[in-house]
């Protein structure tokens, strides 16, 4: 709560009773956000949006609902001596300073949106940061992509060390007995071998139906491609849909695919279609995952990145195929082990990727509204909108 109108950056009416320690009662007259600069040891921390704030003339003093940043945006509290400590998804996001009255201050500054366009920015470009905008990918292979120059957009301007601890990859990633990702034999070039294998059916279905997911992986750049199915029967149908994209756009042809035997590629037809267009099928021992390595690996990679990616977006399981796409995206432009000198989206486009759009999962998105889309007077250029859960990135 607020008695700062200047303060907010989006606003509506609204008038709640509010009982303060003497039993008073005063009454807010709007509601809407508020950004904050937070500063932590000294340097400026990631802006930070407070949602629904109240506007509360008759305050004498901001008020801050710690109880609720607890319940609500799962926030960490610490308290020391004389500082308290703000914790999310295993990030500090603010501290306060204890008063010898016991009262506490936040430390920073708010930002009215006149001055957020120069802040958009603002959050620490260091190893961690990227750790987080990569998936959640090891420190060892953050540091190759500069290291040997894999991609381009990378900018790091804090030499601090990373933080060992990651509440969502604790989370999110569980260790499992092994299973092989390097085949015994590696293609030497694009399409020679495509592996495959189906995941599912998944706990929840997405918001459009999808229980499964079926992944082609090119044993030459590991080059991810994963398509979700609404039932196992639409492997085949998904199959023909891969093979006509990856073949138009790189102009060669499947050799041969590589699968786990399930019955979803065991139909009459699909041996048929792969016998007319000249694709040696390769099948392993059901049952035997690790003759499956290259494509086991990936969906469980696949599991233990979406489960990472969704407990820090705080989004519902419903939204696995949207952390699935995003995954895949950021896979493609990491390093992988079986190949080496370049990611599988080199290899696979013959361009060395830009990663410099690369965000965290699950931050705050803002769309710019075009002129001729708003009406006369209505509030700002740049629209936060209200449900963030369909708005995530």
């Amino acid at each position: 709560m607020t008695p700062h109108r200047h303060w907010f950056n989006t606003y509506t009416p609204n008038h709640t009773p509010i009982q303060l320690a003497n039993n008073q009662i005063i009454y807010s007259v709007g509601l809407g956000s508020v950004r904050f600069q937070p500063v932590i040891n000294g340097k400026p921390g990631c802006l930070l949006e407070f949602e629904r704030v109240l506007h509360v003339p008759d305050l004498r003093n901001n008020l801050l609902s710690v109880l609720y940043l607890t319940r609500a945006k799962s926030y960490i509290v610490t308290i020391q001596h004389d500082q308290i400590f703000f914790k999310r998804n295993g990030a500090l996001l603010f501290t306060a300073a204890i008063n010898s009255n016991n009262a506490a201050s936040i430390n920073g500054q708010v930002v009215p949106m006149t001055q957020f366009s120069g802040m958009v920015s603002t959050c620490p470009l260091d190893l961690t940061l990227w750790h987080r905008r990569f998936a959640h990918l090891n420190h060892g292979d953050v540091k190759k992509l500069i290291q040997e120059d894999l991609v381009k957009g990378i900018v790091v301007k804090s030499k601090d060390l990373p933080d060992p601890i990651c509440e969502p990859c604790i989370a999110g990633k569980q260790h499992r007995s092994n299973v092989s990702k390097l085949a015994s034999h590696h293609a030497s070039g694009l399409l020679e071998l495509v592996h495959s294998d189906v995941h599912g059916p998944l706990p929840v279905q997405t918001r459009h139906g999808y229980h499964y997911w079926i992944t082609f992986i090119d044993d030459h750049s590991r080059h991810w491609a994963v398509m979700p199915l609404k039932k196992k029967s639409d492997a085949f149908a998904a199959f023909k849909h891969f093979k006509a994209y990856a073949e138009n756009q790189l102009n060669l042809k499947i050799k041969a695919t590589h699968d786990d035997k399930g019955g979803e590629y065991m139909p009459r037809e699909w041996d048929q279609f792969c016998n007319s267009e000249g694709i040696h099928r390769q099948h392993t021992i059901r049952a035997e995952p690790h003759q499956n390595g290259v494509a086991e690996r990936a969906n469980r990679t696949l599991v233990e990145g979406i489960t990472t990616m969704l407990n820090e977006a705080h989004l519902p399981a419903t939204f696995w195929w949207d952390a699935v796409a995003a995954f895949v995206h950021v896979h493609n432009r990491s390093p992988t082990s079986a190949v080496q000198g370049k990611t599988p989206f080199e290899l696979w486009h013959k361009s060395k990727p830009d990663v410099s759009h690369f965000r965290v999962s699950g931050c705050t998105s803002y769309v710019h509204v075009k002129k001729d889309l708003r009406r006369q007077l209505e509030s700002c250029e740049v629209w936060q909108p209200h449900n963030l859960q369909q708005t995530k990135t």
